[in-house]
């Protein structure tokens, strides 16, 4: 099955889903910012998957850039949407096999061991893992990593034993008085969403995709296909509701509705035997894990997805320079050969606890009270006895250590600099991280 992925990097959500469903209205919400469309529909529409993807593009010019790609999968589509790239059928898999295998993190309920675990096999990208065989993949990770493992050689994932039944389960609430803002509705929603899943739970059932619909007093509608990472539950699905009706109920909506909420239903669109469900290599998140990540996805959705970034750790001079920061729930890009490598001027153990966004400015003096000057070798012109900093007080300065000379881009006038940096302990036990730049002091940073 040819799948279409549109991704956007910004924080509006309910009207960019809306101007898309005028397009392609078999749309599924993956997660704030992803939406992927069955191709089929849309392409023997428009007459082409090209024609397909500039009506989307199209439908949403206006508000936000959205990226589009097309592939056989919804992974591979997802990550083709990356690249704003249309991979011909068949081609997925070579398509893929150039990824790290991080990739396939946010797939696994441990997003750092399991990628960690293949490199130490040496499988660094998708290719690599996929030309294992199947066999010996089951026997050793599970049915789990199993599935990882055909997402890796393009098929269409299948995670969990789908159901089509003849009466998928849909329960329906009423809102009498009808509910005029978000919390209310969502109350309402959790009482309905821990009856649904009870209702699936007692037929063994457990839910992968669904349909939310909403309904106000004078018949407006806004109905939402959701999809789950693994399966929804109670907590899943009113966070899903909120999402949903935030933007319609938001004054800036240009939909929003001229009538409090008067009903809300929920519909397995999609189900699983639970049966089939199966622990993720390391274990299941913890009831804390879930709440974190869920409130993490939930200030995504809100504010966008560079809202919430992860940290990682590179190489680099300067403390500030050792830090990456990605995207929250984004795959984790592959290590540089020089994060590892020995970084010349880089300053040794242990690294400071406070980095400075904005260096702050500080006098640097020596015994005579004059202050204290460094060439371009490193050389001072003076010991170093106090230190001010941003017009505070003066310390005496008992002991210091430097110079970490730096010569970065020299080739490039304009982006050529020459710092210095020393270690500076004061008598009140305080330690701090100078820089010498243009003959100007800053602190960069201060240590535990």
């Amino acid at each position: 099955m040819r799948v279409i992925a549109i991704a956007w990097d910004a924080p509006e959500q309910e009207a960019v889903i809306t101007a898309l469903t005028a397009v392609a209205p078999r749309l599924e919400v993956t997660a704030p910012g992803l939406c992927i469309v069955p191709a089929q529909g849309p392409t023997r529409f428009y007459g082409s998957e090209a024609a397909a993807c500039t009506q989307l593009r199209n439908a949403v010019v206006s508000l936000v850039d959205v990226q589009v790609g097309v592939a056989d999968s919804r992974f591979a589509a997802a990550l083709a949407a990356q690249r704003n790239r249309c991979v011909a059928p068949g081609k997925t898999r070579e398509f893929l096999s150039r990824f790290p295998v991080s990739v396939l993190d946010p797939l696994m309920d441990d997003k750092s061991e399991f990628s960690d675990l293949l490199q130490r096999l040496g499988l660094h990208t998708l290719g690599a893992f996929a030309e294992l065989p199947v066999d010996a993949v089951m026997a050793r990770f599970g049915r789990h990593v199993a599935h990882a493992h055909r997402l890796a050689r393009g098929e269409q994932p299948t995670p969990l034993i789908l159901h089509v039944l003849a009466d998928p389960p849909t329960l329906t609430t009423e809102l009498d008085p009808p509910a005029e803002r978000v919390d209310i509705a969502a109350f309402a929603g959790r009482a309905l969403a821990a009856d649904f899943i009870e209702h699936l739970t007692k037929r063994g059932l457990a839910c992968t995709r669904l349909r939310i619909d909403a309904e106000t007093e004078h018949g407006e509608e806004l109905t939402r296909l959701w999809r789950a990472i693994t399966v929804f539950d109670a907590e899943t699905i009113v966070e899903r509701l909120r999402w949903q009706l935030d933007g319609w109920l938001s004054d800036a909506s240009p939909t929003r509705p001229t009538s409090g909420i008067t009903l809300l239903r929920l519909h397995a669109d999609e189900v699983a035997g639970s049966g089939d469900l199966q622990l993720g290599l390391w274990g299941e998140m913890s009831a804390v894990d879930r709440r974190a990540a869920r409130g993490l996805d939930r200030i995504r959705g809100l504010l966008g997805p560079d809202s919430v970034l992860t940290a990682l750790v590179r190489g680099g001079r300067s403390p500030a320079e050792q830090v990456q920061f990605v995207p929250w729930g984004e795959p984790t890009p592959p290590p540089n050969k020089s994060d590892s490598s020995p970084w010349p001027g880089c300053l040794p153990s242990p690294a400071p606890a406070l980095v400075y966004p904005t260096p702050l400015p500080a006098v640097v003096t020596g015994p005579s009270g004059t202050p204290v000057h460094c060439s371009g070798r490193g050389l001072l012109d003076s010991p170093i006895a106090t230190l001010r900093i941003c017009q505070g007080p003066t310390n005496t300065v008992d002991t210091w250590a430097g110079p970490w000379l730096s010569d970065e881009r020299w080739w490039d006038r304009r982006a050529h600099r020459r710092r210095a940096r020393f270690q500076l302990v004061t008598t009140d036990h305080a330690a701090y991280l100078c820089v010498v730049e243009q003959g100007e002091w800053w602190i960069e940073a201060t240590y535990d």
